[in-house]
């Protein structure tokens, strides 16, 4: 049911989990195998419950610079109706899993990188293989460093109890990073994304009133499946500063502009605050704007006369803003006198 799920516009709360078994670095010393499990558990006021446990072993083959990523993750969402916002159902849960494959090996006295990646993931009505090309460069000076992604995906969309609903769609984009470091305390940070998506883009499980406001009531007039257009291409672009003020300080600070075929413009601005108040303790005061114009088709309200080609009742497409604040608060500390396994614990607490 992924199409029907919305980002939360109101008060969270997240726990995380995470015990690390092997060397807690990203990449361990040639012919070494490093293993990492965590769960991450959460919850909402609008009665929606996220348990995502995942695991990820990393083998690096001896002798050629190459390193094997499995990542396995579980998704189980349970919530009081299949669309939170627009349909009135029994409460629901379902299970998401997801497998990652990645190959990756390091060129040029190890300043560059490339590597491939493929996604397979499963639910109960959606289904979707996904491939993925990357390659990084780091100057020999390490002032810069140059990363760009290529990727593609294939879904197959269903609908739950509704053997003859199906779907499809694709997806291709690219991602294209740069960070420089300007200082000894600075680094700047470009990107730019280019994303396009091609077939169903629609939830099978939404419905829209026409001549009536609200939802699909005994009331409405008429009562349609939601239509959207099956081309959308996207783009976005990114600019972010850090900057170190002590040791055990730093204040961070981005902004997001994004533009599609839709008519839909978002402006996203983010500042957070990194404390370290103690060894193995990290403390991140984040705040995060959110201004949306809405799609060109989106009405409140949709007329008989009105041009009816496409129909939403999807609010993440109207005009709107959000202003969202998170306290995390994340502890880890190395076991053993080699550091070899490592215990991360971590809260989040958000409202918006």
């Amino acid at each position: 049911m992924r199409a029907r799920r919305s980002r939360p516009l109101r008060a969270r709360r997240a726990i995380l989990a995470c015990a690390l078994l092997g060397s807690a670095a990203a990449r361990g010393q040639p012919g070494e195998t490093t293993a990492e499990g965590a769960l991450y558990v959460r919850t909402d006021t609008d009665s929606t419950t996220v348990v995502a446990p995942r695991a990820h072993v990393r083998h690096e083959l001896a002798g050629v610079k190459t390193g094997i990523d499995v990542v396995y993750t579980a998704d189980v969402w349970t919530s009081a109706s299949v669309d939170i916002r627009t349909a009135a159902t029994e409460r629901v849960t379902e299970q998401r899993d997801e497998l990652n494959l990645g190959l990756d090996r390091a060129l040029a006295d190890d300043h560059a990188r490339i590597g491939i990646a493929y996604r397979f993931s499963h639910e109960p009505d959606f289904l979707s293989h996904a491939v993925a090309l990357r390659g990084a460069y780091e100057t020999p000076s390490r002032n810069t460093t140059l990363d760009a992604r290529v990727f593609a995906s294939v879904d197959a969309i269903g609908r739950a109890e509704d053997a003859l609903f199906e779907e499809r769609a694709t997806g291709v984009g690219a991602w294209l990073g740069l960070s420089q470091l300007l200082d000894r305390d600075t680094v700047l940070q470009l990107a730019y994304e280019l994303r396009a998506r091609l077939g169903y883009q629609a939830s099978p499980y939404r419905f829209v009133a026409l001549d009536s406001p609200g939802l699909c009531t005994p009331a409405a007039t008429w009562c349609v499946p939601e239509v959207l257009p099956r081309a959308r291409h996207r783009n976005a672009w990114v600019v972010g500063l850090r900057r170190a003020l002590h040791r055990r300080v730093s204040l961070g600070a981005s902004y997001r502009f994004y533009v599609d075929t839709w008519a839909l413009r978002s402006h996203t601005p983010l500042v957070d605050l990194a404390v370290s108040p103690a060894r193995d303790v990290w403390l991140w005061l984040r705040y995060r704007g959110y201004f949306q114009s809405g799609a060109s088709f989106y009405r409140a309200r949709y007329q008989l006369g009105d041009d009816l080609r496409f129909v939403t009742r999807d609010r993440e497409l109207s005009s709107m803003f959000s202003h969202r604040a998170e306290l995390v608060l994340r502890y880890q500390r190395a076991l053993g006198d080699r550091g070899a396994r490592a215990l991360s614990l971590g809260a989040l607490l958000g409202g918006a």
